[in-house]
């Protein structure tokens, strides 16, 4: 009884992870360098809609904001020992050199396909492709993908002009079309960011990918995303348009 008054009472006291290892963080695992570009493509994206609306003050996010969420979020969410974990992590060879080569610039989407589908082909390719879908299903796993549809596309579309009229089966059905799109698409990301690795280090890859923080890792990281972009979702609502979705998304009978 004396432990379990002990473990209620402390066990809220975990350390949040402090802001030199979050930047720290940041640095190894290249999300400073992809901070930049999803902050650069969002504010090229809000400037093209605001330059097409017909609201004489169309509502704007501030871009720098993101970046400054993104940080908070994972000093919250991830403690002081589990920040360590995660950074001890990066000091393994083989998940830099996975860092390093997703974060090339992909080629375009029919560049990725080819090579997806050449792959396919080679009756020899089987273990490298199962490997790889085990590599992504717990380094992006489903249910840390879904936070950005529950958590960004979802309300976008319920404050959307007639979005309280939504079907809700309309949007279970675009939560798993969302789902599916996101899973291959990573899949064959992932499959052509790795075609220089040996099945040797897929294997070790793998390996890593079961360990605890990988799993905390993802779960941050896809929750501080949808952080630090849910006010920007939100500013989009009035312009968005929800008959698009109505009409190409009737629910199964």
């Amino acid at each position: 009884m004396k432990r379990l008054l002990y473990t209620l009472i402390f066990g809220g006291l975990l350390f949040a992870a402090t802001p030199e290892q979050v930047d720290r963080y940041l640095s190894v695992s290249n999300a400073d360098e992809q901070l930049l570009e999803l902050e650069s493509q969002f504010s090229q994206m809000q400037e093209n809609i605001n330059r097409i609306s017909t609201e004489d003050d169309p509502e704007s996010y501030d871009m720098q904001m993101l970046p400054i969420r993104f940080k908070a979020y994972l000093q919250k969410h991830i403690s002081e020992d589990e920040m360590e974990q995660i950074l001890k992590l990066y000091k393994n060879v083989i998940l830099l050199q996975f860092v390093s080569a997703t974060a090339d610039e992909m080629p375009d989407a029919k560049t990725v396909e080819a090579y997806v589908k050449t792959l396919k082909s080679d009756p020899e390719s089987g273990t490298r492709i199962d490997l790889v879908k085990k590599i992504t299903s717990q380094m992006y796993d489903k249910s840390s993908m879904a936070l950005m549809f529950d958590k960004l596309i979802k309300p976008l579309m319920l404050n959307a002009p007639g979005g309280d009229r939504l079907d809700p089966k309309v949007l279970e059905k675009s939560r798993d079309i969302y789902l599916k799109r996101m899973v291959k698409e990573t899949q064959d990301e992932v499959l052509y960011a790795t075609r220089d690795f040996t099945m040797d280090e897929l294997e070790k890859l793998e390996k890593i990918s079961h360990d605890p923080a990988v799993s905390i890792e993802t779960k941050a990281v896809f929750g501080a995303t949808a952080y630090a972009l849910e006010a920007f979702f939100l500013s989009l609502s009035k312009r968005y348009d929800i008959s698009k979705h109505q009409s190409s998304q009737k629910p199964a009978q």
